[in-house]
């Protein structure tokens, strides 16, 4: 039997933000046989927490993203990646910081 390929339901940020702002994204992978490995990125490098953001998991198939006060630092793709035996699937959203 075939392991079933990552699907990661669409998301983004609602639009641009202000400095101080709070904002989350939820990564659910809807599709996929465990393990899954889900894991962020920002910019294309691995995220990191001194950015402020922060990740956790909800559950084994759903990773949250939050900036508790967004600053013009944490403006840029964040790209949330899962991975499992089949394969690996990945879905961008762009966070825009006004001022």
């Amino acid at each position: 039997m075939f392991a079933v390929f990552p699907y990661i339901t669409p998301f983004d940020f609602e639009g641009p933000v202000s400095s101080g702002e709070t904002v989350q994204l939820a990564c659910l992978v809807t599709k996929g046989d465990p393990p899954l490995s889900i894991k962020w990125f920002f910019n294309g490098e691995p995220l990191i927490p001194h950015l402020g953001a922060i990740t956790g998991m909800f559950g084994q198939k759903t990773s949250i993203l939050s900036i508790n006060s967004v600053k013009q630092i944490n403006r840029g793709r964040y790209t949330c990646l899962a991975t499992n035996e089949a394969g690996t699937a990945s879905y961008s959203a762009d966070l825009r910081v006004n001022g």
